[in-house]
This record gives structure tokens, sequence and C-alpha cells, in this order.
């Protein structure tokens, strides 16, 4: 679980909208609204958004990583999703305008079962200001819903099937992909049932699994258990991976996995000890695009609105396409920047093959 920052946090947010704010202006305009060029395959690709389908062709700017609203206090904890639901509710949709006003219209929402999932908030900020917000099913490490604890593996691959398919709590909001997390050391045996159910889903319906883990010797052993039950790493996203090493992420693309990077934004890394910096990210970008520029995703991993409040932690969402997106641009050119920005996340998301 995370750990609360000692003293204030002060965020990049707090400080750009003060001196840097001019500066974010300058660094926006030379890329805004850019088109980058689809590759031909993102063309045909559909997204499952808490909406409905969207086409790839659609997608202006993405963000790959994010959370909305998040509660970490865990399923049996009474404080449990007890919030002001307007103010979750406020924060998001603000949250959405400013991405809508920097041309983002697609947001990657990690937060899944067992860490406050709100499908309904992720509709209403949906319509409210036309971000299109792809969520997902699956179980945060072993945080299972009490209604839950007792099924076994073929049973919670049922259930990730049907919100892949049908709808999330009698809605007909469908899950995206799957999303799992491992303890950072080591696969807990309490992850182990939900790690295999995903991968039973996953193989059924064709979708991508997502992995929370930032150490890549825990990652490896999640994939080499994904693809015992017959998953193939080619619909996998390795989330959090920016602490391991160059080397571990181009194994990992070898294998067909797509690594994606986060914090960005971030003025240091409290809970993973990994890199936040601008050129130690742009420089493990670029590993991976010389050679599988396929397979590479970044996003700020923010979260808006978190229960219980002094869990929030240092991240701006807007960051990436006021300050990174031309530095990315300037490091890659325009139309490799815009792939790892927006391409390769439509690939990395897209609908899962076998779901009509």
């Amino acid at each position: 679980m995370l750990k609360p920052i000692n003293g204030a946090i002060l965020s990049r947010r707090s400080v750009l909208k003060g001196t840097g704010a001019a500066l974010g202006t300058m660094a926006l305009s030379s890329v805004a609204y850019s088109t980058f060029a689809y590759a031909a395959d993102v063309k045909d690709m559909v997204l499952e958004t808490v909406t409905g389908p969207v086409k790839g062709t659609d997608i202006q700017k993405a963000m790959a990583h994010e959370h909305l609203f998040v509660d970490f206090h865990g399923p049996n904890v009474e404080k449990y999703m007890d919030v002001d639901w307007s103010a979750a509710i406020g924060a998001s949709v603000t949250s959405a305008e400013e991405l809508r006003g920097q041309g983002v219209n697609l947001l990657i929402e990690w937060t899944n079962l067992g860490v406050g999932r709100n499908v309904l908030l992720l509709r209403h900020v949906s319509r409210s200001t036309g971000l299109n917000i792809v969520c997902p099913t699956g179980i945060y490490k072993s945080l299972v819903p009490p209604a839950m604890a007792d099924l076994s593996v073929p049973k919670l691959a049922d259930h990730f099937i049907r919100e892949l398919t049908l709808g999330i709590d009698g809605t007909k909001i469908r899950a995206g992909f799957i999303k799992i997390a491992a303890s950072t050391d080591a696969i807990a045996d309490t992850e182990i049932p939900f790690h295999r159910a995903a991968a039973i889903a996953a193989k059924e319906t064709g979708c991508t699994i997502a992995l929370h883990c930032p150490l890549a010797n825990v990652a490896k052993d999640v994939a080499k258990s994904l693809e015992t039950e017959g998953f193939k790493l080619d619909r996998f996203v390795w989330g959090h991976s920016q602490p391991s090493k160059n080397e571990d992420h181009l194994e990992m693309v070898k294998r067909g996995a797509t690594v994606q990077f986060d914090a960005i934004s971030a003025d240091s890394d409290p809970f993973f000890n990994g890199p936040t910096d601008d050129a130690s990210m742009l420089d493990r970008i670029a590993n991976i695009t010389d050679g599988h520029p396929d397979q590479v995703i970044v996003s700020a991993d923010a979260s808006v609105f978190v229960n219980p409040p002094v869990w929030q932690y240092d991240r701006d969402n807007t960051y990436v396409y006021r300050y990174f997106e031309a530095k990315l641009v300037e490091r890659l050119g325009k139309d490799l920047a815009g792939q790892v920005l927006r391409g390769n996340v439509i690939r990395a998301f897209r609908k899962g093959n076998n779901i009509g």
C-alpha cells in the first residue's frame, strides 16, 4: 500500500500555477493540438469506454495511466468509499475539463476492484466533459471485495469476463481491460488466484492485462505465471516499470510486452524510489523506441481525489502535455512522440480481440 508523504505535499501543479505559468503556455503552444501520424493498424482499432465503443481515429491525445478517484482504505475497512461524493465528482470533472482543454480525449483509468473503482462516477465525468474513459476489471493485489472473497479461480475469471463483455454492477458499462497488481518485493500467495483468473479471462476475451509492479524480478514472475495459463504477452502492459533497469525493459519488450513509465511530473517517488526527472524518463523511452517503437507508453499516474486525503501524492496530470510533450518531440521527432503518447496507448488498451 502507499505511504503518506511526511509534511506538506508540494506538487508541481502548485508550482506551475505560479511563476512557471508563462513557460508552460510557451511549451504547450509549440505542439498544441498537433496531429500526429497514425500507424495503419491503429486506425482500425476500437476502445471500450464507459460510454461505449470509440474508434482509434477519434482519439486526439491520450493519458495512459491515471486515476480520477481512488480509495486506499481497502474494501474491508468501514471508511472505504465513505466520502463526499459531490466533492469527488466535482474534482474529477474539473480535472477532466483541464485535460480536455489540452486536447486530451482519452484517459485510461487504472482504479480497479479493491481500491475504489466507481463506474458511475467515471461515466458522469465522461458525459459531462467529453473525455473518453477506459476502466478496468480485476482486483488490486489481494484487496478482494467481501462478496467475492470465496470465489474460486474459475468463478473469478467468469466475473472478469462478465464485466468485459456484459457490464459492471448491473449497468451496461463494460470494462476495457484487466488490471492486476503484485506486492513490491514478491508475489504474495494471496495474489496468485487473481492473477490466474485474470490470465484465464484475458485469454478468453483477447483483452489486455495491465500490471502494477515496479520491480523487474517480480514483473517477470507475474508474466511467467500468466503465460502458464496460456496468456500471450503481446497484450501485457507492465506499469510502474521505471524503477527497473533498461536491460529489464528491453527483455520484457522482446517477449512481447509493452512497458509503461509513469510519475511524469513528480518531484520524487516515495513509493518505488524510481526516477522522476524528465531527462531520465526521456532516456528510458528512447531506449525502447530504438527498436521497439510500438511498445512503450507514458503517463503521470496522478490521483485526483484520494480517500483518505492524507494519502494524496505529488503528481500533476496536466504536466504531460503542458511540458513533457514538447521535450519528447524534441528527442524523438513529432511522429514517434505522437506514437508513444497516443498510438501506442490505443494499441495497448484496444478492445479485446474476441469481444463482439
